[in-house]
């Protein structure tokens, strides 16, 4: 039976009675216990800053928009001709803010400058942490869309995304943590691609099990496989068309997702505690990189809060590290593929 406390008693919220009951004081917690809990809370609120504060200098061109484009570059300078156009056509009315995690660059900044965008270059070399403090410095953003700088959009990309999100979470049947696009060069999308294409026995005679993995797999680590996938899906316009025709299709990810495009809540990332940042890691000078995309990842699946893929759009990744070098000569010699 419901009650309320009022004055030491429990009051029957049905009027049939009162029971008394008496009121002890709480007995004073052990010091070292009053000791342990303080030192727990202050290590949490030292983390909490460590994970939202660095150094850094904001070129401020914020507009206060409900939408964040949040794009990490400034060490593939070689890629903005190609993705920077590409951008410019796909971005919806929202505040851009291309950030670069331990350097800053006159050359990005005079490109912000000409487009109207804001430029963040933190202190630290930490792609988890500049996110951190991004996100922080657009309070008003309730959707955010994270770029990577290598990744190749379509004109209705970032508004298909954005629109497809909010579809997914109206309809109910999960509460996506993020939302990506179709991704030709991604570990989970491309068996999905080659079979939606008709590809995928072509694909398996050349580089073997088309299987869907974070790592260890051709298309993530063989050149050849990068060299494949872009000439078979270029235009990206014209495989967003063939994909259409097959109707769109939402995929949930069960694996690791190679995050170089995803659309979230603001709401997902304050419930996650924020991106991690490891400052003992970065102190010894061991690699970070990657940690945003693990933990958000799973963090997704502790929330029950999937990553779903959309086919209703399409953006091209450049390549993994060990495809670069191989990738970049293919775009030394045809670089219309990449321009379409």
């Amino acid at each position: 039976m419901a009650a309320s406390t009022v004055a030491g008693s429990l009051v029957d919220n049905q009027g049939f009675g009162i029971v008394s009951r008496d009121v002890k004081p709480r007995p004073r917690r052990p010091l070292t216990t009053r000791f342990y809990d303080g030192l727990k809370g202050g290590l949490q609120s030292l983390d909490r800053f460590s994970r939202m504060h660095d150094r850094f200098v904001l070129d401020d061109r914020r507009q206060r928009s409900n939408t964040l484009v949040c794009v990490l570059a400034g060490y593939k300078p070689e890629l903005w001709p190609f993705v920077m156009p590409r951008l410019r056509l796909a971005l919806p009315d929202a505040d851009v803010c291309v950030v670069s995690p331990g350097l800053r660059l006159d050359s990005l900044a005079e490109l912000c400058r000409s487009e109207g965008w804001s430029y963040l270059s933190t202190a630290t070399n930490d792609v988890a942490l500049a996110q951190n403090v991004c996100y922080r410095l657009h309070p008003d953003a309730s959707m955010i869309v994270k770029l990577d700088e290598d990744m190749f959009l379509l004109p209705a990309t970032i508004g298909t995304l954005l629109t497809e999100y909010q579809s997914i979470r109206r309809q109910g049947a999960v509460d996506p943590g993020f939302v990506a696009p179709m991704i030709p060069l991604n570990g989970f999308c491309y068996r999905h691609l080659l079979e939606m294409l008709g590809l995928l026995e072509e694909y398996e005679a050349r580089f073997g099990s088309a299987r869907m993995a974070t790592s260890g797999i051709a298309i993530q680590t063989d050149p050849a496989a990068a060299l494949w996938i872009w000439e078979k899906t270029s235009p990206l316009i014209t495989t967003a068309e063939r994909l259409a025709i097959k109707g769109t299709r939402r995929l949930l990810c069960p694996i690791q997702f190679s995050i170089g495009l995803i659309v979230f809540e603001r709401a997902f990332w304050e419930e996650i505690g924020f991106l991690p940042v490891y400052r003992h890691r970065l102190l010894t000078g061991i690699s970070t990189l990657g940690g945003d995309e693990a933990y958000i990842c799973g963090q997704a699946l502790e929330k029950s809060r999937p990553g779903v893929v959309t086919t209703a759009t399409c953006a091209g990744h450049f390549s993994f590290g060990p495809q670069y070098a191989a990738m970049k000569s293919l775009l030394d010699v045809h670089s219309e593929i990449f321009q379409r």
